[in-house]
C-alpha cells in the first residue's frame, strides 16, 4: 500500500523528467480559495496545473470540496491515486480531470501511469485565483496593464479592479508567471 509520500516522491520526479529543459516550478501544499483546500502538488510551467494525491491511505472523504477549489484554480488538473481507487476514482471525478495510477510495479520500484488524460478546465474564478498574489503583485498588474486608481484600494478592490480591467488571459498568464518567478517566498523554493 503506498503512501501520501511515496506517490508524492514519484510523481513530482514524473513532473521534473516531463519538463526538463523548460522553465517551470513545482510548488507543493499550495493553499487555495482562501485557504479552504491545499493542492498537494502545482505545476507552474505553460499552464498552471494540480495534483491531487489520494493515497492507499486516504479516505474521498473532502474531494468534492477539493474538485471545486482546483477547479477554481488551476487551468488544467489531475487526480493521482493508489490502487485502492483506481476502480472507482472515474465516479468522482470531473471528465475534465486527468486520472493517474501509482502502483508498485515488477521490479519493486513505484511507477504512475495514466489512465485518463487533463483537458482544459473552463470553471476558473479569477476572483479565487488572484487570492494567489500579494497586493504588490496585484498592484504591478495594474500598473503594467494602465489601469488607474488603485492606490488606495485594499486587497479586494484591487482583484475587482483587475477583473474589471484586464482580460482573463492576461490574469491568468500574469498569476502563473509570478507564482513560477516569485522570490522570496517560501523555504523550499529555489
Amino acid at each position: 500500500m503506498l503512501t501520501d509520500f511515496d506517490i508524492r516522491a514519484k510523481l513530482i520526479e514524473k513532473i521534473h523528467k516531463e519538463n526538463r529543459g523548460k522553465h517551470y516550478r513545482i510548488i507543493e501544499e499550495l493553499v487555495i480559495c482562501d485557504g479552504l483546500a491545499r493542492a498537494d502538488v502545482a505545476l507552474a510551467n505553460g499552464v498552471f496545473h494540480g495534483f491531487e494525491i489520494k493515497s492507499d491511505h486516504d479516505s474521498l472523504e473532502r474531494l468534492i470540496n477539493q474538485i471545486e477549489c482546483y477547479d477554481k484554480t488551476f487551468d488544467k488538473n489531475t487526480i493521482v491515486v493508489g490502487q485502492k481507487f483506481e476502480d472507482r476514482i472515474a465516479d468522482y471525478i470531473p471528465s475534465h480531470w486527468g486520472i493517474q495510477v501509482a502502483y508498485v510495479n515488477r521490479f519493486g520500484t513505484i511507477s504512475i501511469k495514466k489512465i485518463r488524460s487533463t483537458k482544459m478546465n473552463k470553471k476558473i474564478s479569477l476572483y479565487n485565483l488572484l487570492d494567489l498574489l500579494w497586493n504588490v503583485e496585484l498592484r504591478s498588474c495594474l500598473k503594467e496593464n494602465k489601469v488607474r486608481g488603485y492606490s488606495k484600494k485594499d486587497r479586494t478592490g484591487l482583484k475587482e479592479m483587475a477583473i474589471e480591467n484586464i482580460a482573463f488571459k492576461l490574469l491568468k498568464d500574469y498569476t502563473r508567471e509570478t507564482l513560477k518567478t516569485r522570490t522570496g517566498w517560501r523555504e523550499d523554493l529555489p
